[in-house]
């Protein structure tokens, strides 16, 4: 016994310790990454990134609090469950020139989604979000997708060489959430900061960019009619879940 103690004692018995009690560590976090890891890590990073981000969040409200008279705006997602949820982003305004400003136009408008992750509305990875429109149009077999939370970075664009199309991403989407671990999410998260790094920012979150819905429409795949009668659904199923808002309260 004295023996072990010291062998525990020497450099090379911390690091075997070390390395047990990490490979022990991960190991839990693994087998329960579903019912509470997940959302652990997406608050961690989530703070993390608010750490970092804090500055140009702080700066850029400043920016469009004197411009605008307000900082941010909401978008209406379909978050977990296929319920409407809202994010916030920074607001848009426009130069004199009538040209969108740099935050408007660059993917710093969407530094505040940090929040949301904290809140859990968003996960850092996962399905890309689509709005109440998009998802008037999407296919029945797609919609496992929403069984849980829309990430701010595209599961799916991992793993793709280039960007997927609409019907290819919802599949991967579906899969991912068959299949979703540490060790996918880890993997997804490192492809996508080489790309990111790279230059290649298509898994990155680009809401109200390319929607779904105007894809359609542009490719004749949908006439104006549905394009309009997706419209109404999203505006009556928002109304719809702001009037059980008001129930519960």
């Amino acid at each position: 016994m004295e023996k072990f103690l010291e062998f525990m004692a020497s450099p090379w018995g911390i690091v075997i310790f070390t390395v047990v009690a990490l490979a022990i560590i991960i190991f839990f976090l693994a087998v329960n990454y579903r019912y509470f890891t997940k959302a652990f890590l997406d608050i961690l990073f989530g703070l993390i990134a608010l750490i970092v981000l804090s500055p140009a969040i702080g700066v850029c409200a400043v920016i469009l609090k004197r411009r605008t008279g307000k900082v941010f705006e909401r978008l209406w997602i379909i978050g977990k469950g296929g319920k409407p949820v809202s994010v916030r982003v920074f607001a848009g305004f426009a130069q004199e020139d009538g040209r969108e400003c740099y935050i408007s136009r660059s993917r710093i408008k969407y530094f505040p989604l940090v929040l949301e992750v904290i809140s859990l509305k968003l996960s850092v990875i996962g399905p890309a979000p689509l709005s109440l429109k998009d998802g008037a149009l999407i296919d029945e077999e797609f919609e496992q997708r929403f069984a849980v939370r829309p990430g701010v970075f595209s599961a799916a664009a991992a793993q793709f060489h280039s960007r997927p199309s609409y019907d290819e991403m919802f599949a991967a989407d579906c899969e991912y959430v068959k299949r979703r671990s540490l060790v996918r999410d880890t993997r997804a998260m490192l492809v996508i900061m080489f790309r990111a790094l790279r230059g290649e920012g298509y898994g990155v979150l680009s809401l109200g960019r390319d929607g779904y819905a105007e894809k359609l429409l542009s490719d004749g795949q949908i006439t104006s009619e549905q394009y309009a009668e997706a419209e109404k659904i999203a505006e009556e199923e928002l109304a719809a879940f702001h009037r059980s808002a008001l129930r519960v309260g």
